[in-house]
């Protein structure tokens, strides 16, 4: 595998990577990363492009009064991901 695909808690987030978005204490979610979308939930809209070339463990702020947390992709944390969904389904 090439070193510079492997997630390290020192890279940056780039165009095309796979990042898990802490909305809330109890809302996860998992996103690819694409520079020309966004995610809208009640605290606001968060463009992609303003994740890009930001540190993992991030708090970007909403054009509104919200925030995210942006995080690497963990087996931890894609397990609670996963399993979040599932209890909704």
């Amino acid at each position: 595998m090439d070193s510079s695909m492997k997630i390290s808690f020192n890279r940056c987030i780039r165009d095309g990577d796979l990042i898990i978005v802490n909305e809330r204490h109890d809302t996860m979610k998992a996103v690819k990363v694409c520079e020309n979308l966004a995610i809208q939930n009640r605290v606001g809209v968060f463009k992609h492009s303003n994740w890009i070339g930001k540190p993992f463990g991030s708090i970007i702020f909403s054009n509104k009064v919200g925030f995210v947390y942006l995080l690497a992709l963990t087996p931890e944390l894609w397990t609670l991901v996963l399993s979040h969904r599932t209890q909704i389904l």
